[in-house]
């Protein structure tokens, strides 16, 4: 597969896994309510699965545009998606 499918489907898998957890955090799942906690906890996971891209992928994607579009993007949009959706019917 080529290396910009790859990126881009494993920041949208971890998007769906921020949302959830943004879910928990801001219904009460885990004990407590925490919209604020809950975004910054999903821009921590971004961090943390570009830099695994990035070791991934290597040189093969470089420059801001190309993260933009085949990473930031995709996990931003399918994590407000879901995270709307999971909060209006969870």
């Amino acid at each position: 597969m080529d290396t910009t499918i790859k990126v881009t489907s494993i920041h949208i898998i971890f998007g769906l896994i921020a949302a959830l957890l943004s879910t928990g955090l801001t219904v009460g799942w885990f004990g407590f309510k925490n919209e604020i906690f809950a975004g910054l906890l999903a821009l921590i996971i971004l961090y943390f699965v570009g830099q695994l891209c990035q070791k991934f992928a290597g040189e093969e994607i470089s420059g801001f545009s190309q993260w933009l579009w085949d990473g930031i993007s995709p996990f931003f949009f399918t994590w407000v998606i879901s995270y709307t959706l999971f909060v209006m019917y969870l």
